[in-house]
């Protein structure tokens, strides 16, 4: 997967290099509502840690291992400053192949950044991995998911549902040309 921005690089996940960038996130006092953005509840939201920061990345490149995920870190003056992950299995009650993205870092929100990393993915599944429907999910709340979500032609994929702890989501899904 590549970058359609020449600032912005799409790069393979390390262990070192990236959880320590991610705790930085969450520690961060933007942390908490990042994680509640993304669609975590209150109850499953811990004090972030290195180790948990390491072993979430162990599990990006385990899952890439076994071709249910690609996850790219997103990286912009040479900071790690979020993530881009193509599902291809069904999770959370969203068809394969699913996008999804965090913009981990607030201070790079707001430029442009998700939603041209978003359609690097879109392309990525497209054009390499041959999808011609792909599929996504946010949070009814998450205002900007929402707006990059409808920039890309994203549409309602059935209603909105709320899960079993209480957060009202919608699939969407965006439909290509053959």
């Amino acid at each position: 997967m590549k970058s359609n921005r020449d600032d912005i690089q799409l790069i393979i996940p390390d262990v070192d290099r990236d959880a320590l960038f991610a705790l930085g996130w969450f520690e961060r006092p933007e942390g908490k509502q990042t994680l509640l953005s993304m669609g975590n509840a209150e109850h499953e939201i811990s004090t972030p840690t290195i180790d948990g920061e390491k072993e979430t990345i162990r599990q990006f490149i385990q899952l890439e291992s076994d071709n249910k995920q690609i996850t790219r870190m997103i990286s912009v003056d040479d900071k790690t400053i979020g993530a881009v992950w193509v599902e291809l299995y069904q999770n959370h009650s969203v068809q394969p192949p699913s996008v999804h993205i965090i913009i981990g870092n607030p201070d790079y929100r707001g430029k442009g950044i998700g939603a041209s990393v978003m359609k690097s993915a879109i392309d990525y599944t497209n054009k390499v991995l041959g999808y011609h429907t792909i599929y996504s999910r946010h949070l009814v709340s998450n205002q900007a998911i929402v707006a990059v979500n409808n920039t890309l032609g994203f549409e309602n994929d059935g209603v909105s549902y709320t899960d079993e702890n209480g957060l009202t989501w919608q699939n969407v899904k965006l439909e290509l040309a053959s």
